[in-house]
């Protein structure tokens, strides 16, 4: 059976989104209306029980969280181009950027996104939202201001670290200034979209990198 994707458009999923893409993997999509609740449903939650994107469906069961999901797939089929093999320090390097990206900075968009989690008061509401806008704006200009090379990874070739932060620097064009267009970080994703991988999954949700 084919595997089935169930995503969120330009969410966090849009990772998973990418990686089948460029692996050639047959797939099928499914949207899930974020804006509408869809994914707190009944019927979404019976394919993942935490009520959140993605998941993807397989053979073998359901996978849920980018970063396992796109590990599994990357193992399972990759040639080791975006992600290197177990125990190599290549290898080490990328999940380092990854655990970055997905555990200090992914949070921080919580924080800009949905500040209502953290308080009922919205006095506090808006503390935290500005105050995770500050710290979101300072990484990225720290980002851009080190970016010496092709790639935020830093490798010669794109890996799977440059593709989730394409997909966080796409949420930063909220921010003031947008991160899309700090100019080596445009630079980094205008490089990005020009592969045929990134533009059929972008294509597929009706996204570009900058809106």
């Amino acid at each position: 059976m084919a595997m089935k994707l169930h995503y969120g458009t330009g969410s966090c999923s849009l990772l998973v989104h990418m990686v089948l893409e460029e692996l050639g993997e047959p797939f099928e999509s499914v949207k899930v209306d974020l804006a509408a609740g869809e994914q707190r449903g009944e019927a979404y939650r019976a394919i993942n029980a935490k009520g959140k994107v993605p998941a993807l469906v397989t053979a073998e069961g359901t996978l849920t969280e980018c970063v396992a999901i796109v590990e599994w797939l990357l193992d399972r089929r990759g040639d080791n181009a975006l992600l290197a093999r177990p125990g190599t320090w290549a290898r080490a390097k990328t999940m380092e950027q990854v655990a970055t990206l997905a555990t200090e900075v992914h949070p921080l968009f919580n924080r800009f996104f949905h500040e209502g989690d953290f308080s009922d008061d919205a006095t506090v509401q808006a503390a935290v939202k500005i105050h995770g806008a500050r710290k979101i704006s300072d990484w990225f200009a720290q980002q851009d201001a080190a970016l010496a090379g092709a790639w935020w990874s830093g490798e010669r070739e794109p890996v799977l670290s440059d593709l989730y932060f394409a997909v966080i620097a796409r949420w930063g064009r909220w921010l003031d200034p947008p991160a899309t267009r700090l100019p080596k970080i445009e630079a980094f994703l205008n490089r990005l979209a020009t592969r045929p991988a990134i533009s059929r999954a972008l294509a597929r949700e009706g996204i570009t990198l900058f809106s």
